[in-house]
């Protein structure tokens, strides 16, 4: 039998591109991105983009007359999906961090940025659902609508919890928002707000299908860890400052560096003072 995925990821590969070089709300978000411009929001903005994008590829070719037998099997799914949403997520997460990068550099934040993994099980689960047994290829076209767009903007609340978990983790003070659309449902309205991370409700970054709340985080100069059970806040020590120091000395500018030993030599005076 003909293998027919090469031909199918081919496709889908030009199908995709066709569809964001003529996405005006896309090219837009881009060009704020590459200015230095944007801000989280226009991070989610860019993953819901991709997303639909990527849905319209992927129904342009998985059609009745491209598919063996006019069916997504499972073996195809795999090969098909799987990579289209791999080449998502990289997209999105480049263009967090690059998000990320400039909003840190205006606050004189320095710390990298973190890449999520892939979220293999939660994918996988999506390809067992659209190839279920005696399921119909129009019924699998429905999994691959919505849901993908879905699964691209959690690739962007993946990257903003992993980074404000880093971040908090590291001392800075760290907030994460959740902002419903407009005439969003009960749910999303009642998990709408602002909170210190680690004290957001337990289904902050969940989302049901065609929610498009925005979730983001922003973080505070001042390095400051909390004990989110407690609440109990304390100044970093001298002592954490020069590990947090040591740790980032291979990956940290000259810039970064030269701040860090600032808050370090600050640190330790301040504890002379006490």
């Amino acid at each position: 039998m003909v293998d027919v995925v090469p031909e199918l990821l081919s496709e889908i590969e030009t199908s995709f591109q066709k569809h964001t070089m003529s996405d005006r709300r896309l090219a837009q978000v881009s060009k704020r991105i590459r200015d230095g411009t944007a801000t989280q929001a226009d991070g989610h903005t860019y993953a819901e983009c991709l997303g639909k994008n990527a849905s319209k590829a992927l129904r342009d070719v998985l059609t009745e007359e491209n598919l063996p037998d006019g069916k997504l099997y499972y073996n195809i799914a795999t090969r098909t999906v799987i990579p289209t949403l791999e080449n998502n997520q990289k997209m999105i997460n480049d263009a967090a961090a690059d998000i990320q990068k400039v909003i840190d550099g205006k606050n004189k934040i320095y710390l990298n940025t973190l890449k999520p993994d892939f979220p293999k099980e939660r994918v996988n689960g999506l390809i067992d659902k659209m190839t279920a047994d005696d399921i119909t290829l129009e019924q699998a076209l429905v999994w691959i609508k919505e849901p993908i767009v879905n699964n691209s903007e959690a690739f962007f609340d993946d990257f903003i919890r992993t980074n404000a978990e880093f971040r908090s983790e590291s001392g800075l003070k760290t907030k994460v928002s959740r902002i419903p659309e407009a005439k969003c449902c009960q749910w999303c309205e009642n998990l709408a707000g602002t909170y210190d991370y680690g004290t957001e409700p337990d289904e902050f970054y969940a989302r049901h299908e065609s929610c498009r709340c925005t979730v983001t985080y922003i973080n505070e100069r001042k390095r400051e860890s909390q004990n989110v059970w407690s609440k109990k806040t304390w100044q970093s020590t001298p002592e954490e400052l020069a590990r947090r120091a040591n740790t980032q000395r291979q990956t940290t500018s000259v810039e970064e560096r030269q701040e860090e030993l600032k808050q370090l030599d600050s640190a330790r005076k301040r504890a002379k003072r006490r």
